[in-house]
């Protein structure tokens, strides 16, 4: 259900992508990439009060669904709820912190509000715990370069190429470095290593595809006709052609949800282990001069 509900949504067919959804999550309520692509959909359709109520309602019959923390987290980050985003994000940290968008998203946080500082520790922290993570390096990279330390951003950028060098973003913020201080050479260089890879020139950034995709399903027809072939599983199913999802969850208090997981431990316990594991690397570092 799921994969062929999100080759419609890629071809702008909303509606069947709806119904595939609702059929999946009638068949099997407790699997949670259902919910996530549902909510991800409306989310991307700007229907934001419908993707949280998805999210909660996911997250209640599949706690352990990790990226349902994520998606719902990522969420509330572009609406600027912060404190929800980051008791969801903790909530994600501490049932996985293998999974490097958690800590991605955490630093993003801390990004927004103006704590550079702390969202570097919180991408080192993320390194410890998920050092094959590329986009970890990546991000790590770009933030040291947008604070100036020009030499730590290209040696994290480096290493994360070494460990993935199939990595696409790393050779564009690498050429973006080296472009900012004008290392012809180094470009130059970093070019013909990734065409060496990519056969081409990889360090042209590839066109915004989330966003042109969230674009096509916001002008997708709701109005369209389901396949006769979606209609009859539809029927089959029991799943009505219309279903307002509200009105079926109309139980479902995404705010409860939020509330229910601050309550059990604090939402900033990440934040502040990064901390003390960045106060303890400072104390070693200059015990060591």
């Amino acid at each position: 259900w799921q994969a062929w509900a999100v080759m419609k949504m890629r071809a702008s067919h909303y509606k069947v992508a709806k119904t595939l959804l609702e059929c999946g999550l009638k068949e099997a309520p407790e699997h949670g990439a259902l919910w996530q692509a549902y909510a991800t959909m409306e989310s991307r359709r700007a229907n934001f009060d419908v993707a949280r109520t998805l999210f909660a309602a996911g997250v209640q019959k599949c706690p352990k669904h990790v990226p349902l923390y994520q998606g719902w987290a990522c969420l509330e980050l572009r609406g600027g709820n912060y404190d929800r985003a980051k008791v969801l994000v903790s909530e994600a940290l501490t049932r996985d912190k293998k999974q490097g968008l958690g800590w991605l998203v955490s630093a993003r946080i801390e990004e927004k509000q103006g704590n550079d500082g702390l969202a570097a520790m919180l991408l080192r922290r993320g390194l410890e715990c998920a050092p094959n993570d590329a986009s970890l390096y990546c991000a790590l990279g770009e933030l040291e370069v947008r604070q100036g330390r020009i030499d730590e951003a290209r040696d994290v950028l480096e290493k994360g190429l070494s460990i993935d060098p199939l990595h696409a973003p790393l050779y564009h913020s690498l050429a973006e470095l080296e472009a900012r201080v004008f290392n012809l050479d180094g470009l130059a260089k970093l070019n013909k290593r990734a065409a060496g890879v990519f056969n081409s020139n990889a360090l042209v950034p590839p066109p915004a595809s989330t966003q042109a995709w969230g674009t096509k399903i916001k002008m997708a027809a709701s109005s369209t006709s389901l396949p006769e072939c979606v209609a009859a599983l539809a029927a089959k199913v029991g799943v009505e052609e219309d279903l307002d999802i509200e009105s079926s969850l109309w139980d479902i208090n995404p705010d409860t949800t939020i509330e229910g997981l601050a309550s059990h431990k604090p939402n900033d316990s990440n934040a502040k282990r990064a901390q003390a594991i960045e106060a303890n690397r400072e104390m070693k570092l200059h015990a060591s001069k």
